[in-house]
């Protein structure tokens, strides 16, 4: 009787201790899948068109392109190597190198960048430039981008700003 006793008090026990967490846990074994974003590392290829504003008057108006690789660490940061020549009286070329931050949103990324390089025309000169402009993903590896950069010298020829309009390829 008393072994009787015990074992339904040790029942009893257990049930009730079984009870105390009162909560169902539910495991979900298929989770919802994270927001995918349109921009993610890697690189990209890009190829535009451009327009030179200069601030003096050594330089006119002109239009011109270029090429550009770049490189994204993640879906913000990355760093664009560019060549873009216009058709000034004496042929305009700058090369540069700018670290390019981008803020996407779905697929739309609005972005700013910094830099230096070179400029040619002639003559070599140094410049530091920064600017910003939107990329707007068209496809999962193709976007249209538009951005405007001021470029600042360190010689006689003087500061310009560029406009450039073009497609990315992501890789």
């Amino acid at each position: 009787m008393k072994n009787v006793f015990f074992s339904l008090l040790l029942t009893a026990g257990l049930a009730g201790v079984a009870q105390a967490g009162g909560g169902k846990y539910v495991v979900d074994s298929n989770p919802a899948p994270a927001p995918s974003s349109c921009y993610g590392p890697g690189y990209e290829f890009g190829v535009f068109g451009a327009a030179i504003f200069p601030d003096g008057d050594h330089l006119t108006d002109e239009m011109g392109g270029g090429v550009s690789l770049g490189y994204f660490f993640n879906e913000n940061f990355g760093l664009d190597f560019s060549a873009a020549f216009f058709a000034t009286d004496s042929e305009v070329q700058n090369y540069t190198l700018d670290a390019v931050y981008r803020f996407p949103i779905n697929c739309i990324a609005p972005y700013v960048l910094a830099g230096g390089g070179l400029h040619t025309n002639g003559e070599t000169e140094g410049l530091f430039r920064f600017g910003g402009g939107v990329d707007f993903r068209l496809f999962e590896s193709t976007s249209l981008f538009a951005d405007g950069i001021y470029n600042i010298l360190g010689g006689e020829v003087g500061d310009y700003a560029i406009a450039r309009v073009g497609l990315r390829f992501a890789f």
